[in-house]
């Protein structure tokens, strides 16, 4: 059975840790959808971080978070505070932990996931800083998992955070294979 994710973009998203990840994913062979909130004022594009626009992606209303096996949350100081503001971010991941399917957010988006109380006794990384208030576990590991809880550190360990994503869904086997095929050796 494919394995198909969302990931959800807010203008202000990291353009490395939203690519890097969804690339990852892709030659593991996992669907990746992906999904814009309503943020911005042109509903035809998403801005990332670093000036880069986006477009051609469906809105995240038109979906249900059960159609997926995975929610994935790129950070980005301004884009992690849009995922903090949506509303449809907080249906998607109400969804998401219902069906107990992976939630993972990497640098800043992991506070949405603590937001909701999704991190309450949960080991968890994050962005230096990003963890306080946070109702859980920090380690400060370059990755972490915790049940359905997949958190990255920051946007230096997006193939390593995108590898561990793929791991949980396709197996490790396929994702030491790509982790592999991505290092030149």
């Amino acid at each position: 059975m494919n394995k198909k994710v969302a990931i959800l973009y807010a203008d202000g998203f990291e353009d490395t840790e939203a690519l890097a990840t969804r690339d990852i994913l892709v030659r593991c062979g996992i669907e990746v959808i992906d999904l814009r909130i309503e943020s911005n004022d042109d509903p035809d594009f998403v801005r990332a971080s670093h000036g880069i626009f986006l477009a051609g992606f469906d809105l995240a209303s038109n979906h249900s978070p059960e159609e997926f096996d995975a929610v994935i949350l790129p950070g980005g100081g301004l884009g992690t505070q849009n995922l903090l503001k949506s509303k449809e971010v907080e249906r998607f991941l109400a969804g998401a932990n219902k069906k107990g399917i992976l939630m993972c957010a990497i640098c800043a988006a992991p506070m949405v996931l603590g937001k909701y109380g999704y991190l309450h006794n949960k080991r968890f990384t994050c962005f230096k800083g990003c963890n306080e208030g946070v109702d859980g576990i920090f380690t400060a590991k370059e990755v972490e998992v915790d049940g359905n809880i997949i958190t990255g550190r920051a946007m230096l360990y997006s193939v390593k955070f995108g590898l561990e994503i793929a791991k949980h869904l396709v197996g490790e086997e396929v994702a030491n294979k790509v982790a592999g095929q991505i290092t030149g050796i």
